[in-house]
């Protein structure tokens, strides 16, 4: 079930009347058949393997909470759990990917190998709720919390609907205390969460789908347009992939607030960052976070040096990249990735040992340079993000250096109208950021606000894209 559907314009308030009237065991039960409700509505068998999940690792820290004083049992079991989880989701995302590349290998080394597609449907959210259970086992495991023997709440927390498909991430030592208790929904909740589910409508059906329109077109066919043309494309998808995954990441927040249940945010303005480590400490927070403690920290983390650290960094972001999708372009994504991030630690290294850091109280000129120049290495990435296959990288990298057939200069008007919408969601964002600006609505007197609500209704209705555009995260 998508949230920009008048199906779940409906399903959430018989949802959510039902929850607010029902005891906390009746609370539990009914969301959880909710949430596999949502999750099944289209595709029903998805619900067996998010079943699987939940169960194996609802085991699992069960065995490990029961063999507490046998190390090498809590190991074995805490294998089995990430075994288990990452067999899953890598023959169901991986399997074709895998396969054909090493029957490629193959052949390459003379041997007569063949890979015929199984051309698997991909579940829906695997990869976001399979790193959700594991790191529930992960943490079980490093006894910094105990095993849920309570199986309903234990399933509603991998599978609770607003956050189900594509995150934010929760951790279970977040999630689960507030689905174990009868939470009181207040008016504020009610408030809070209805006009962050209408932000989210608005990122999604106004901005996000008005971009796609000259992001599809540019990367159709990057020949048949001029260089500037193909410049603003990419950077309109940038636009385009950010509202649509935090716009989606608004309602899910939103909807859970109406539960009086609280979820972590995922994104903090990404496009003013001033540098790329800055960046990914704000784009996709839950994940980034995930990657932090799961991952770069047991690889080592920053403890053994720098050369130490820029190599798990590299190990990290090109994993990023593959978990994102399995083809090389993505790949390629987190690899560019780890480059420009190795190479920014090597140049802090060099300011550290230079003397060249700004001391405490000197004014810097350089945050806005700073910013353009993080923002333009990150929207070439999405080359790679964006493209569906290595051709098409070609394509777009040659056309934005004018190697192509189009012409350099020429534009048409269309081109300046998503450029004068590409500068006034930069204008907002630095509001945002700089000028306190959500602070100073959410001061404004409550039917000043109503008010504003009430326009961005209507300016909703009327510019909504009704294409039915897919969210672009629901392909991981």
């Amino acid at each position: 079930m998508l949230f920009n559907t008048y199906t779940y314009a409906l399903f959430l308030p018989i949802v959510l009347l039902a929850y607010l009237v029902l005891p906390l065991r009746g609370r539990q039960l009914f969301l959880l058949a909710a949430s596999y409700l949502f999750y099944c509505w289209e595709t029903p068998i998805y619900g067996s393997l998010l079943l699987i999940s939940t169960l194996l690792d609802f085991a699992c820290g069960l065995g490990m909470e029961k063999y507490d004083a046998r190390p090498k049992v809590r190991k074995l079991i805490l294998a089995i759990s990430l075994t288990g989880n990452l067999t899953m989701l890598s023959f169901f995302k991986y399997a074709d990917f895998f396969g054909a590349n090493f029957a490629g290998l193959g052949r390459l080394f003379g041997f007569e190998t063949t890979w015929t597609p199984m051309h698997f449907l991909l579940p829906v959210g695997i990869s976001f709720y399979t790193f959700q259970t594991m790191s529930y086992a992960i943490e079980v495991y490093r006894r910094q919390i105990k095993a849920d023997r309570d199986f309903v709440s234990f399933a509603l927390f991998v599978s609770f609907f607003p956050q189900l498909v594509a995150g934010p991430i929760e951790r279970a030592s977040h999630l689960l205390p507030q689905l174990m208790v009868r939470q009181k929904v207040t008016m504020d909740d009610i408030s809070y969460g209805l006009t962050r589910i209408l932000f989210g409508l608005f990122r999604k059906l106004v901005i996000a789908d008005r971009f796609a329109i000259m992001t599809d077109h540019v990367f159709a066919a990057p020949d048949s347009y001029s260089t500037f043309t193909v410049w603003l494309g990419v950077l309109c998808f940038g636009i385009q992939i950010y509202h649509d995954f935090a716009g989606y990441s608004d309602i899910a927040i939103g909807s859970a607030r109406l539960f009086g249940i609280n979820i972590m945010e995922n994104f903090r303005r990404p496009m003013l960052s001033k540098s790329l480590a800055d960046f990914w400490n704000r784009w996709h927070i839950s994940l980034t976070s995930w990657f932090r403690d799961y991952l770069f920290t047991p690889l080592g983390g920053f403890r053994r040096g720098g050369v130490r650290a820029i190599v798990n960094g590299s190990i990290v972001l090109t994993v990023c990249g593959l978990w994102h999708g399995a083809s090389w372009h993505f790949v390629l994504w987190g690899v560019y990735h780890a480059v420009l991030m190795s190479l920014y630690y090597i140049w802090k290294f060099v300011q550290k040992r230079m003397g060249w850091r700004r001391k405490k109280g000197q004014r810097s000129y350089g945050l806005g340079p700073s910013m353009l120049f993080t923002y333009l290495l990150v929207n070439l990435s999405l080359v790679f993000f964006r493209s569906p296959d290595m051709a098409v990288v070609g394509q777009i990298f040659h056309a934005l250096a004018g190697l192509h057939a189009g012409a350099s200069l020429a534009i048409g008007w269309y081109a300046w109208v998503f450029a004068g919408l590409l500068l006034l969601n930069f204008v907002v964002e630095v509001l945002q950021e700089f000028f306190r600006l959500n602070e100073r609505i959410a001061r404004l007197p409550w039917g000043l606000r109503l008010l504003g609500m009430s326009l961005l209704v209507v300016l909703l209705a009327a510019a909504a894209v009704n294409n039915d555009v897919p969210y672009i995260y629901f392909q991981f």
